[in-house]
Protein backbone atom coordinates (compact mmCIF):
# COMPACT_ATOMS: atom_id res chain seq x y z
CA UNK A 1 0.00 0.00 0.00
CA UNK A 2 2.91 2.56 0.95
CA UNK A 3 4.21 2.25 -2.67
CA UNK A 4 0.99 2.30 -4.29
CA UNK A 5 -0.89 4.55 -2.42
CA UNK A 6 -4.01 4.69 -0.71
CA UNK A 7 -6.28 7.28 -2.49
CA UNK A 8 -5.91 7.02 -6.67
CA UNK A 9 -8.98 4.67 -7.66
CA UNK A 10 -7.50 5.45 -10.95
CA UNK A 11 -4.34 3.55 -9.99
CA UNK A 12 -4.97 -0.44 -11.02
CA UNK A 13 -1.44 -1.61 -10.04
CA UNK A 14 -1.90 -4.77 -7.37
CA UNK A 15 -1.51 -4.44 -3.86
CA UNK A 16 1.28 -7.08 -2.40
CA UNK A 17 -1.85 -9.32 -0.90
CA UNK A 18 -1.14 -12.31 -3.30
CA UNK A 19 2.65 -12.02 -3.53
CA UNK A 20 2.50 -12.10 0.07
CA UNK A 21 0.06 -15.46 -0.14
CA UNK A 22 2.30 -17.23 -2.52
CA UNK A 23 5.69 -16.80 -0.12
CA UNK A 24 3.91 -18.02 2.62
CA UNK A 25 2.36 -21.24 0.87
CA UNK A 26 6.11 -21.22 -0.36
CA UNK A 27 6.92 -22.24 3.52
CA UNK A 28 5.09 -25.19 3.58
CA UNK A 29 7.37 -28.17 4.78
CA UNK A 30 8.36 -31.01 3.73
CA UNK A 31 4.85 -33.59 4.14
CA UNK A 32 2.70 -30.54 5.09
CA UNK A 33 -0.97 -30.34 4.85
CA UNK A 34 -2.22 -27.06 3.66
CA UNK A 35 -6.44 -26.35 4.14
CA UNK A 36 -7.77 -23.63 2.41
CA UNK A 37 -11.07 -22.11 3.37
CA UNK A 38 -12.48 -19.95 0.57
CA UNK A 39 -15.72 -17.89 -0.50
CA UNK A 40 -14.44 -17.87 -4.51
CA UNK A 41 -11.39 -17.98 -6.40
CA UNK A 42 -10.49 -17.29 -10.55
CA UNK A 43 -8.40 -19.13 -12.96
CA UNK A 44 -9.93 -16.81 -16.39
CA UNK A 45 -7.94 -18.18 -19.24
CA UNK A 46 -6.45 -21.13 -17.40
CA UNK A 47 -3.09 -22.61 -18.41
CA UNK A 48 -3.02 -24.61 -21.97
CA UNK A 49 0.17 -26.60 -23.24
CA UNK A 50 1.51 -23.81 -24.93
CA UNK A 51 0.90 -21.87 -21.88
CA UNK A 52 -1.67 -19.10 -20.53
CA UNK A 53 -4.44 -19.21 -22.14
CA UNK A 54 -6.11 -15.70 -23.14
CA UNK A 55 -7.23 -13.25 -20.18
CA UNK A 56 -4.91 -14.63 -17.54
CA UNK A 57 -6.01 -14.32 -14.30
CA UNK A 58 -2.09 -12.76 -13.40
CA UNK A 59 -2.31 -12.35 -10.28
CA UNK A 60 -3.68 -15.45 -8.44
CA UNK A 61 -1.79 -17.27 -10.51
CA UNK A 62 1.33 -16.31 -8.48
CA UNK A 63 -0.52 -18.64 -5.73
CA UNK A 64 -1.33 -21.57 -7.94
CA UNK A 65 1.83 -21.58 -8.93
CA UNK A 66 3.03 -21.48 -5.51
CA UNK A 67 0.49 -24.48 -4.45
CA UNK A 68 1.93 -26.31 -7.79
CA UNK A 69 5.57 -26.24 -6.28
CA UNK A 70 4.88 -27.12 -2.95
CA UNK A 71 2.89 -30.15 -3.89
CA UNK A 72 5.37 -31.21 -6.32
CA UNK A 73 8.77 -30.35 -4.73
CA UNK A 74 7.39 -31.18 -0.62
CA UNK A 75 4.70 -33.72 -1.03
CA UNK A 76 2.25 -31.23 0.24
CA UNK A 77 -1.22 -32.67 0.40
CA UNK A 78 -3.70 -29.66 -0.34
CA UNK A 79 -6.99 -29.38 0.31
CA UNK A 80 -9.89 -26.07 -0.84
CA UNK A 81 -13.38 -25.83 0.31
CA UNK A 82 -15.12 -22.98 -2.02
CA UNK A 83 -18.71 -21.88 -2.32
CA UNK A 84 -20.58 -22.90 -4.65
CA UNK A 85 -23.38 -19.84 -4.99
CA UNK A 86 -19.91 -17.43 -6.03
CA UNK A 87 -18.73 -19.58 -8.73
CA UNK A 88 -20.73 -20.57 -11.98
CA UNK A 89 -20.20 -23.99 -14.03
CA UNK A 90 -17.46 -22.56 -16.42
CA UNK A 91 -15.24 -20.66 -13.99
CA UNK A 92 -15.41 -23.79 -11.42
CA UNK A 93 -14.44 -26.02 -14.80
CA UNK A 94 -11.35 -23.32 -14.96
CA UNK A 95 -10.30 -23.68 -11.63
CA UNK A 96 -10.51 -27.23 -12.18
CA UNK A 97 -8.17 -27.31 -15.05
CA UNK A 98 -5.88 -24.97 -13.38
CA UNK A 99 -5.67 -26.71 -10.02
CA UNK A 100 -5.57 -30.32 -11.64
CA UNK A 101 -3.20 -33.02 -9.68
CA UNK A 102 -2.22 -30.41 -7.22
CA UNK A 103 -5.35 -29.71 -5.06
CA UNK A 104 -8.59 -31.57 -3.92
CA UNK A 105 -11.13 -28.97 -4.30
CA UNK A 106 -14.79 -29.36 -2.50
CA UNK A 107 -17.55 -26.91 -2.38
CA UNK A 108 -20.27 -25.75 -0.12
CA UNK A 109 -23.98 -24.98 -1.63
CA UNK A 110 -25.58 -22.02 -0.22
CA UNK A 111 -22.96 -22.09 3.38
CA UNK A 112 -21.12 -25.35 4.59
CA UNK A 113 -22.78 -25.46 7.88
CA UNK A 114 -26.63 -24.77 6.48
CA UNK A 115 -27.88 -28.36 5.91
CA UNK A 116 -30.49 -26.92 3.83
CA UNK A 117 -28.29 -26.03 0.69
CA UNK A 118 -30.73 -23.87 -0.61
CA UNK A 119 -32.38 -20.09 0.51
CA UNK A 120 -34.75 -20.27 2.58
CA UNK A 121 -38.04 -18.62 2.79
CA UNK A 122 -38.99 -16.36 5.86
CA UNK A 123 -42.98 -15.59 6.15
CA UNK A 124 -43.86 -12.72 8.04
CA UNK A 125 -48.05 -12.66 9.01
CA UNK A 126 -49.93 -10.04 8.48
CA UNK A 127 -50.59 -7.38 11.93
CA UNK A 128 -52.98 -4.54 11.79
CA UNK A 129 -50.41 -2.28 10.77
CA UNK A 130 -48.35 -4.70 8.43
CA UNK A 131 -49.37 -6.89 5.19
CA UNK A 132 -47.67 -10.17 5.04
CA UNK A 133 -44.39 -10.49 3.07
CA UNK A 134 -42.22 -12.81 1.91
CA UNK A 135 -38.94 -12.58 1.68
CA UNK A 136 -35.38 -15.10 0.55
CA UNK A 137 -32.74 -15.48 3.38
CA UNK A 138 -29.63 -16.90 1.72
CA UNK A 139 -26.17 -18.16 3.29
CA UNK A 140 -22.22 -18.00 1.97
CA UNK A 141 -19.64 -20.10 3.01
CA UNK A 142 -17.98 -16.25 3.06
CA UNK A 143 -14.60 -17.82 4.64
CA UNK A 144 -11.45 -16.78 3.63
CA UNK A 145 -8.54 -19.34 5.68
CA UNK A 146 -5.23 -20.67 4.66
CA UNK A 147 -3.63 -22.91 7.42
CA UNK A 148 0.07 -24.91 7.20
CA UNK A 149 0.34 -27.18 9.88
CA UNK A 150 4.34 -26.94 9.46
CA UNK A 151 6.44 -24.38 7.75
CA UNK A 152 10.24 -24.08 7.02
CA UNK A 153 10.80 -21.60 9.61
CA UNK A 154 10.83 -23.07 12.84
CA UNK A 155 8.79 -22.29 16.01
CA UNK A 156 7.99 -19.05 16.27
CA UNK A 157 9.90 -18.53 19.92
CA UNK A 158 10.01 -20.64 23.38
CA UNK A 159 7.04 -20.27 24.94
CA UNK A 160 4.40 -22.48 25.37
CA UNK A 161 1.83 -23.71 22.78
CA UNK A 162 4.46 -22.20 19.91
CA UNK A 163 5.05 -24.27 17.00
CA UNK A 164 5.72 -23.64 13.23
CA UNK A 165 2.23 -23.56 12.01
CA UNK A 166 0.70 -20.55 10.09
CA UNK A 167 -2.69 -19.25 9.46
CA UNK A 168 -3.16 -16.91 6.74
CA UNK A 169 -6.60 -14.77 7.35
CA UNK A 170 -7.68 -12.52 5.01
CA UNK A 171 -11.00 -9.82 3.67
CA UNK A 172 -9.89 -10.86 -0.21
CA UNK A 173 -10.53 -13.88 -2.30
CA UNK A 174 -7.97 -15.57 -4.86
CA UNK A 175 -9.30 -12.66 -8.07
CA UNK A 176 -7.42 -10.14 -10.43
CA UNK A 177 -10.59 -7.68 -9.19
CA UNK A 178 -10.22 -8.14 -5.73
CA UNK A 179 -6.97 -7.11 -5.11
CA UNK A 180 -6.75 -4.19 -7.78
CA UNK A 181 -10.04 -2.53 -7.32
CA UNK A 182 -10.37 -3.01 -3.45
CA UNK A 183 -8.77 -2.19 0.05
CA UNK A 184 -7.67 -5.58 1.73
CA UNK A 185 -6.68 -6.57 4.87
CA UNK A 186 -4.48 -9.68 5.46
CA UNK A 187 -3.15 -11.03 8.76
CA UNK A 188 -0.50 -14.00 9.42
CA UNK A 189 -0.27 -15.58 12.75
CA UNK A 190 2.80 -17.35 13.37
CA UNK A 191 3.51 -20.51 15.80
CA UNK A 192 -0.02 -19.99 17.65
CA UNK A 193 -0.70 -24.05 18.10
CA UNK A 194 -4.07 -23.66 19.25
CA UNK A 195 -5.10 -20.89 15.95
CA UNK A 196 -3.88 -23.31 13.78
CA UNK A 197 -5.96 -26.13 15.42
CA UNK A 198 -8.90 -24.24 15.35
CA UNK A 199 -8.58 -22.90 11.90
CA UNK A 200 -7.77 -26.70 10.64
CA UNK A 201 -10.78 -28.35 12.77
CA UNK A 202 -13.12 -25.90 11.31
CA UNK A 203 -11.74 -26.46 7.84
CA UNK A 204 -12.36 -30.12 8.28
CA UNK A 205 -16.16 -29.70 9.73
CA UNK A 206 -16.76 -27.35 6.42
CA UNK A 207 -15.15 -30.32 4.51
CA UNK A 208 -17.74 -32.66 5.70
CA UNK A 209 -20.45 -30.30 5.50
CA UNK A 210 -19.38 -30.08 1.51
CA UNK A 211 -18.74 -33.80 1.03
CA UNK A 212 -21.63 -35.07 2.90
CA UNK A 213 -23.88 -32.06 3.48
CA UNK A 214 -23.82 -32.45 7.40
CA UNK A 215 -27.58 -33.33 8.84
CA UNK A 216 -25.62 -35.12 11.51
CA UNK A 217 -22.46 -34.08 12.92
CA UNK A 218 -20.95 -37.98 12.74
CA UNK A 219 -17.73 -36.34 10.96
CA UNK A 220 -17.13 -33.17 12.55
CA UNK A 221 -13.74 -32.69 14.82
CA UNK A 222 -14.17 -33.44 18.34
CA UNK A 223 -14.19 -29.83 19.48
CA UNK A 224 -16.40 -28.50 16.51
CA UNK A 225 -19.23 -31.68 18.01
CA UNK A 226 -19.17 -30.31 21.10
CA UNK A 227 -19.42 -26.83 20.42
CA UNK A 228 -21.69 -26.86 17.77
CA UNK A 229 -25.23 -27.41 17.71
CA UNK A 230 -28.00 -27.22 14.88
CA UNK A 231 -30.46 -24.49 15.08
CA UNK A 232 -32.54 -23.44 12.35
CA UNK A 233 -31.36 -26.54 10.49
CA UNK A 234 -27.70 -24.00 10.79
CA UNK A 235 -24.46 -25.90 12.73
CA UNK A 236 -24.56 -22.54 14.98
CA UNK A 237 -21.32 -21.95 17.21
CA UNK A 238 -22.95 -21.06 20.86
CA UNK A 239 -20.05 -19.94 22.44
CA UNK A 240 -19.83 -16.23 22.50
CA UNK A 241 -16.95 -14.71 24.00
CA UNK A 242 -15.00 -16.32 21.25
CA UNK A 243 -12.29 -19.52 21.54
CA UNK A 244 -8.85 -18.04 23.22
CA UNK A 245 -5.42 -19.44 21.22
CA UNK A 246 -2.54 -20.24 22.75
CA UNK A 247 -2.23 -19.05 26.59
CA UNK A 248 -0.89 -15.61 26.66
CA UNK A 249 -1.42 -14.55 23.16
CA UNK A 250 -4.11 -12.52 24.22
CA UNK A 251 -5.93 -13.27 20.66
CA UNK A 252 -9.04 -15.15 19.88
CA UNK A 253 -11.39 -16.22 17.26
CA UNK A 254 -15.05 -16.25 17.09
CA UNK A 255 -17.16 -17.85 13.86
CA UNK A 256 -20.69 -17.37 12.65
CA UNK A 257 -23.30 -18.92 12.05
CA UNK A 258 -23.94 -17.87 15.12
CA UNK A 259 -27.49 -18.05 16.96
CA UNK A 260 -29.35 -15.30 16.21
CA UNK A 261 -29.75 -14.87 20.37
CA UNK A 262 -26.13 -14.17 20.19
CA UNK A 263 -25.12 -10.48 20.57
CA UNK A 264 -22.69 -10.36 17.33
CA UNK A 265 -18.64 -10.11 18.09
CA UNK A 266 -18.56 -6.30 17.06
CA UNK A 267 -21.06 -5.97 19.54
CA UNK A 268 -19.26 -7.58 22.49
CA UNK A 269 -16.24 -5.82 21.43
CA UNK A 270 -17.99 -2.71 21.97
CA UNK A 271 -19.26 -3.67 25.40
CA UNK A 272 -15.76 -4.18 26.65
CA UNK A 273 -14.59 -0.75 25.67
CA UNK A 274 -13.94 1.65 29.27
CA UNK A 275 -14.27 5.22 27.04
CA UNK A 276 -12.30 6.42 30.24
CA UNK A 277 -9.18 4.16 29.05
CA UNK A 278 -9.69 3.18 25.48
CA UNK A 279 -11.49 5.93 24.14
CA UNK A 280 -10.19 5.48 20.26
CA UNK A 281 -12.28 3.78 17.83
CA UNK A 282 -11.49 3.33 14.14
CA UNK A 283 -13.53 1.63 11.84
CA UNK A 284 -12.67 0.37 8.29
CA UNK A 285 -15.95 -1.59 6.78
CA UNK A 286 -16.81 -2.61 3.72
CA UNK A 287 -20.47 -2.46 4.46
CA UNK A 288 -22.90 -1.81 7.40
CA UNK A 289 -26.98 -2.99 6.87
CA UNK A 290 -29.66 -1.42 7.40
CA UNK A 291 -30.66 -4.14 10.17
CA UNK A 292 -27.26 -3.89 11.91
CA UNK A 293 -27.20 -0.23 11.77
CA UNK A 294 -30.45 -0.21 14.22
CA UNK A 295 -28.15 -1.80 16.69
CA UNK A 296 -24.43 -0.52 16.07
CA UNK A 297 -25.56 3.31 15.93
CA UNK A 298 -27.10 3.06 19.28
CA UNK A 299 -24.48 1.70 20.97
CA UNK A 300 -21.85 3.95 19.26
CA UNK A 301 -24.09 6.96 20.68
CA UNK A 302 -24.02 5.45 24.09
CA UNK A 303 -19.93 5.23 23.86
CA UNK A 304 -19.86 8.79 22.26
CA UNK A 305 -21.75 9.98 25.40
CA UNK A 306 -19.15 8.23 27.37
CA UNK A 307 -15.97 9.79 25.86
CA UNK A 308 -15.31 7.62 23.17
CA UNK A 309 -14.04 9.45 20.17
CA UNK A 310 -15.55 7.29 16.91
CA UNK A 311 -14.61 7.35 13.40
CA UNK A 312 -15.90 4.69 10.46
CA UNK A 313 -14.76 4.87 6.91
CA UNK A 314 -17.07 3.35 4.45
CA UNK A 315 -16.53 1.69 1.31
CA UNK A 316 -17.54 4.07 -1.63
CA UNK A 317 -20.23 2.92 -3.99
CA UNK A 318 -19.20 -0.68 -5.57
CA UNK A 319 -21.58 -3.00 -7.50
CA UNK A 320 -24.86 -2.85 -6.34
CA UNK A 321 -23.69 -1.81 -3.28
CA UNK A 322 -23.24 1.85 -1.67
CA UNK A 323 -24.34 3.25 1.56
CA UNK A 324 -28.14 3.43 2.13
CA UNK A 325 -30.30 6.80 3.06
CA UNK A 326 -31.19 4.49 6.29
CA UNK A 327 -27.92 4.09 7.22
CA UNK A 328 -26.54 7.97 6.89
CA UNK A 329 -29.57 8.84 8.81
CA UNK A 330 -28.92 6.12 11.44
CA UNK A 331 -25.14 7.65 11.94
CA UNK A 332 -26.21 11.36 11.86
CA UNK A 333 -28.69 11.37 14.32
CA UNK A 334 -26.43 8.89 16.55
CA UNK A 335 -23.73 12.01 16.18
CA UNK A 336 -21.38 9.61 14.42
CA UNK A 337 -18.39 11.05 12.12
CA UNK A 338 -18.14 8.77 9.12
CA UNK A 339 -17.13 8.71 5.08
CA UNK A 340 -16.53 6.94 2.14
CA UNK A 341 -13.14 6.27 1.26
CA UNK A 342 -11.88 7.38 -2.12
CA UNK A 343 -11.06 3.47 -3.52
CA UNK A 344 -13.64 0.40 -2.48
CA UNK A 345 -12.54 -1.13 1.10
CA UNK A 346 -13.07 -4.59 1.64
CA UNK A 347 -11.60 -4.56 4.78
CA UNK A 348 -13.90 -5.35 8.14
CA UNK A 349 -11.27 -3.88 10.50
CA UNK A 350 -12.15 -2.43 13.88
CA UNK A 351 -9.41 -0.49 15.62
CA UNK A 352 -10.17 -0.24 20.06
CA UNK A 353 -6.89 2.15 21.33
CA UNK A 354 -5.85 5.13 23.70
CA UNK A 355 -4.69 8.56 22.42
CA UNK A 356 -1.44 7.70 24.68
CA UNK A 357 -0.97 4.55 22.57
CA UNK A 358 -0.91 2.21 25.25
CA UNK A 359 -3.00 -1.25 25.01
CA UNK A 360 -4.46 -1.96 21.86
CA UNK A 361 -7.13 -4.12 20.43
CA UNK A 362 -7.25 -5.33 16.82
CA UNK A 363 -10.17 -7.00 14.77
CA UNK A 364 -10.32 -8.29 12.03
CA UNK A 365 -13.28 -10.07 10.49
CA UNK A 366 -14.44 -11.66 7.11
CA UNK A 367 -18.08 -10.48 8.34
CA UNK A 368 -19.12 -7.07 7.35
CA UNK A 369 -21.46 -5.54 9.63
CA UNK A 370 -24.65 -7.10 8.63
CA UNK A 371 -26.94 -9.69 11.21
CA UNK A 372 -26.94 -11.97 7.88
CA UNK A 373 -23.26 -12.27 7.91
CA UNK A 374 -22.85 -12.47 11.72
CA UNK A 375 -25.58 -15.52 12.12
CA UNK A 376 -26.08 -17.26 8.83
CA UNK A 377 -22.64 -17.16 6.56
CA UNK A 378 -19.85 -19.04 7.49
CA UNK A 379 -17.08 -16.56 8.69
CA UNK A 380 -14.50 -16.10 11.68
CA UNK A 381 -13.67 -13.17 13.37
CA UNK A 382 -10.23 -12.26 15.35
CA UNK A 383 -9.45 -10.80 17.83
CA UNK A 384 -5.92 -9.00 19.26
CA UNK A 385 -6.09 -7.54 22.59
CA UNK A 386 -2.60 -6.26 24.00
CA UNK A 387 -4.07 -6.01 27.51
CA UNK A 388 -4.71 -9.59 27.96
CA UNK A 389 -1.48 -10.60 26.23
CA UNK A 390 0.32 -11.96 28.96
CA UNK A 391 3.46 -13.38 27.27
CA UNK A 392 6.93 -11.76 26.93
CA UNK A 393 6.81 -9.16 23.34
CA UNK A 394 3.05 -10.22 22.27
CA UNK A 395 1.46 -7.15 23.89
CA UNK A 396 4.14 -4.73 21.95
CA UNK A 397 3.31 -7.14 19.07
CA UNK A 398 -0.14 -6.15 18.83
CA UNK A 399 0.70 -2.46 19.12
CA UNK A 400 2.30 -2.21 16.59
CA UNK A 401 0.19 -3.79 14.53
CA UNK A 402 -2.45 -1.32 15.70
CA UNK A 403 0.22 1.11 15.19
CA UNK A 404 0.39 0.07 11.36
CA UNK A 405 -3.30 -0.28 11.06
CA UNK A 406 -4.01 3.42 12.22
CA UNK A 407 -1.54 4.71 10.12
CA UNK A 408 -3.49 3.12 7.33
CA UNK A 409 -6.79 3.81 8.14
CA UNK A 410 -5.82 7.94 8.45
CA UNK A 411 -4.53 7.81 4.91
CA UNK A 412 -7.84 5.84 3.71
CA UNK A 413 -9.58 8.74 5.94
CA UNK A 414 -7.32 11.63 4.73
CA UNK A 415 -8.87 11.25 1.05
CA UNK A 416 -12.48 10.20 2.34
CA UNK A 417 -15.29 12.07 1.43
CA UNK A 418 -19.25 12.47 2.39
CA UNK A 419 -21.11 9.37 1.31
Amino acid sequence: MNSRGYSDPGNHEPWPFMVKTAQVICGAAQNAEIRIGMYFIRALGTMTADGAGSRPESDPEMIYNALEWVHKHRNVKITIVLEKRAMPQATRDLVSKRLSGIASTYYCSHGCFNTRSKATKIVTQATATTEASTKEIDYINHEKIVTINHTVWGKSDNNAGSDDSVVLSSSGNWARSQTRLFYQETVLVYGDKQYQTLMANRFDAMLYCAKTGCKKNTGFPADQKAWLKKKRSIWVDPIQSGHPTASGRGTWVAFAPAPTSTRDYYLQAFDKVDCAVQNKIRIAMFRLTDDASKKFAGRLAEMKKQGCDIKIVLTSPVGNYSVTSFVKKKLKNAGIWFKCSPVSLHTKLVLIGSKTGLDAKVITSTAAMGVLSLTQSDEHTTIFDSSRATLPGYAEAIRHAYGEYMTGWTEIAKESKGC
